[in-house]
């Protein structure tokens, strides 16, 4: 005959066989409203901002569908973003709180439709709504992205403007540097210095990005 404490464990255990799991929370990401509030901010003060903003949109893109390999797509795309020498954990840090410069911006813009789709065409509609035509230009010159770059990049950035579903997480790359920005972790502390060297987008071996140390909260 079994004891009260083997029953009661048996009971418990088969309790916790029956239960539920309960869903994993994955954490909304800020980075639409805060790069929507830093694109506002630059509206707001720069009247011209939305024509260079698109324009140096156009000339990235133009650049990016040049090249040959994805992980060296997103090497340029951070080496623009970071034009002003900040480092991504300095950007990621401000995007919300600053305005952005149109070549920072438009360097983010390519980056999320390439990393996040989903979540670009959340940043796309809501760019249309800060500036009539700017999304939607914007949109438009993704949809005619052409060049003699890697296809998957070409293809996933047509498909971007186009609104169809797609993979995220193309320019991710090994390290994912480009994680914080995109997908709700939180912003580095204060101080956190990415130290990481820049990476030359032209250079033979695009492998050299997975040799950098990834961009992540230290703990």
């Amino acid at each position: 005959m079994l004891s009260c404490a083997a029953v009661g464990s048996l009971l418990f255990a088969t309790a916790l066989r029956a239960a539920p799991i309960a869903p994993v929370e994955v954490p909304a990401s800020s980075f639409p409203a805060d790069y929507l509030h830093s694109v506002s901010l630059a509206l707001a003060t720069q009247p011209f901002y939305a024509s260079h903003l698109l324009n140096s949109f156009q000339n990235q893109l133009t650049a990016v569908c040049a090249i040959s390999a994805a992980p060296a797509a997103a090497a340029y795309l951070e080496k623009a973003a970071t034009a002003d020498g900040v480092t991504l954990a300095q950007l990621r840090a401000s995007v919300g709180r600053d305005a952005l410069a149109p070549e920072t911006a438009a360097a983010l813009l390519i980056a999320n439709s390439l990393t996040r789709p989903g979540q670009f065409r959340e940043v796309v509609d809501g760019l249309e709504t800060l500036k009539p035509s700017l999304g939607r230009h914007a949109a438009a010159a993704l949809r005619a992205a052409s060049g003699p770059g890697d296809g998957r990049v070409l293809a996933a950035l047509r498909a971007a403007g186009e609104r169809r579903p797609q993979a995220e997480g193309l320019t991710y790359g090994p390290d994912g540097r480009w994680a914080t920005m995109f997908d709700g972790s939180p912003a580095p502390r204060a101080g956190f210095e990415d130290d990481a060297p820049r990476v030359d987008p032209n250079a033979q071996d695009v492998s050299a990005r997975s040799r950098l140390p990834a961009l992540t909260k230290p703990q």
